[in-house]
C-alpha cells in the first residue's frame, strides 16, 4: 500500500480520458440515475485518506527533527526519548492505517476510472525499480541529506521494520524483550521524504477527485476493470505473514490482511452498481438481479474469509489458493454478468 508519488500534476491523469465515448445524459436522466452518491462516497474517502496522511506527515516531521538534533545517532535517541518514540511510532502506524483502509475503500473506483487511474499506479499499485526494473514508474524521491532513489517503493516497510534498509535501528518498543514485527526505529531520511511524497500525492488526488464529474462509463469502467482482479490479491495474501507466517519474505501487506484491501474495494464496487443498476434493470430485470445476487454472493464470501481470519483462524497457503480460485470464479461469473449490461445497454468506452 501506498507507492510515492512524484508530484506530477493531476492534470496529467485527466488526459487519460481522451478516447472515452460518453454516453447521451438523456439516457442517465431516462432511467433515473443519479451519480451523485458516487462522487461523494469518492471524495468522502479521499478527504478521509488526506486526514490520515497529513496526521502521519506530522508525527514523522517530529520524529525526523528528534533524529536530526542528535545527528542520526538512533541509539543515543532511543536511550534518551523511548518514552516520546514508542507512542510517536505507534501514532505514526495508526495514521497510516487510517489513510490505508479509506484508499482501499476507494481503489475500486479510483483504480477503475480512466481519469482516475493513474493515481493508483503511484498510490498503490505500482511496482519499485527494485521488484520490476523495467516497469516501474520513472521517477525519483529525493531525501533530506542529499541521497537521490530512483523508482522507490512503498512506506510500508519503513514503519513495520520490514526491509533492513529503511531501518535505522531495530528496539523493543513494547519492552517484552522479544523481536516483533514493527519494532524499529524508521530510518528518518527516508521516512520522512516518503511521507511528504504520500501526503502531497493524496492532496493531488482529493483535487481530481474534486473536478471529476463521474459517467456512466467511468462506473462500468470500474466495475469492469476491478471485479476480475481477485487472484491477484488472493495470491498476494497467500505470500503475506498473515498466511505464510515467518515463511513470507514480503515486505509489503504485513500491517493489514489483504483481505481487508479486498473487502473495501468490493464495498465500493457494490456502492457503485447499488447506484447503476435501475437502468439494468430497466432492460434486463432478470439480469439485474443476477449481478445483485453475484454481488451479495462474492461480497460475502471475502467477509467470511476476513471475519474468520479476525477471529483468529489461520487459514494455509493451500487453503488460501483454493479461497482464490474460488473468489476469482464468483468474480468472473459476476464480471460476465456486467459485460452482458454493458452490452445490452450499448455503453461503449
Amino acid at each position: 500500500m501506498f507507492r510515492l508519488f512524484s508530484g506530477l500534476l493531476a492534470t496529467v491523469a485527466i488526459l487519460l480520458t481522451a478516447g472515452l465515448a460518453p454516453i447521451a445524459s438523456a439516457q442517465s436522466d431516462a432511467a433515473g440515475i443519479d451519480l451523485a452518491a458516487v462522487k461523494a462516497y469518492v471524495v468522502d474517502e479521499s478527504d478521509t485518506m488526506k486526514e490520515g496522511t497529513s496526521g502521519l506527515r506530522a508525527v514523522t516531521e517530529t520524529y525526523f527533527g528528534l533524529i536530526e538534533a542528535a545527528d542520526f545517532d538512533y541509539a543515543a535517541v532511543w536511550t534518551a526519548e523511548s518514552a516520546t518514540l514508542t507512542p510517536l511510532l505507534a501514532e505514526a502506524k495508526e495514521h497510516w492505517l487510517v489513510a490505508s483502509a479509506h484508499y482501499e475503500l476507494n481503489e475500486g473506483l479510483v483504480a477503475g476510472v480512466p481519469s482516475l487511474s493513474y493515481f493508483d499506479a503511484w498510490l498503490d499499485a505500482g511496482p519499485s525499480g527494485t521488484e520490476d526494473p523495467t516497469g516501474a514508474l520513472d521517477w525519483e524521491l529525493t531525501l533530506p541529506d542529499g541521497r537521490v532513489l530512483e523508482k522507490p517503493g512503498m512506506t510500508e516497510p519503513a514503519l513495520w521494520g520490514t526491509d533492513d534498509a529503511l531501518v535505522g535501528l531495530r528496539v523493543d518498543l513494547d519492552g517484552d524483550g522479544a523481536d516483533e514485527l514493527g519494532e524499529a526505529m524508521p530510518e528518518a531520511n527516508y521516512l520522512v521524504a516518503a511521507v511528504r511524497q504520500l501526503d502531497d500525492a493524496t492532496a493531488e488526488l482529493q483535487a481530481a477527485v474534486a473536478e471529476w464529474e463521474p459517467t456512466i462509463e467511468d462506473t462500468f469502467s470500474a466495475l469492469s476493470t476491478m471485479i476480475p482482479t481477485m487472484n491477484e490479491y488472493f495470491e498476494q495474501w497467500k505470500l503475506s505473514t498473515f498466511v505464510s507466517g515467518d515463511a513470507s519474505i514480503q515486505t509489503v501487506f504485513v500491517a493489514n490482511s489483504r483481505l481487508l484491501d479486498v473487502a473495501g474495494i468490493l464495498n465500493g464496487l457494490a456502492l457503485t452498481y447499488d447506484e447503476i443498476s435501475p437502468m439494468v434493470v430497466a432492460e434486463d430485470p432478470a439480469l439485474a438481479g443476477q449481478i445483485d445476487a453475484g454481488f451479495t454472493d462474492l461480497v460475502g464470501f471475502v467477509e467470511d474469509l476476513k471475519t474468520q481470519e479476525a477471529g483468529g483462524t489461520r487459514f494455509t497457503p493451500e487453503q488460501a489458493d483454493f479461497f482464490g480460485t474460488e473468489a476469482q470464479d464468483r468474480a468472473t461469473r459476476l464480471v460476465g454478468q456486467v459485460s452482458q449490461a454493458i452490452a445490452l445497454l450499448g455503453i461503449q468506452s
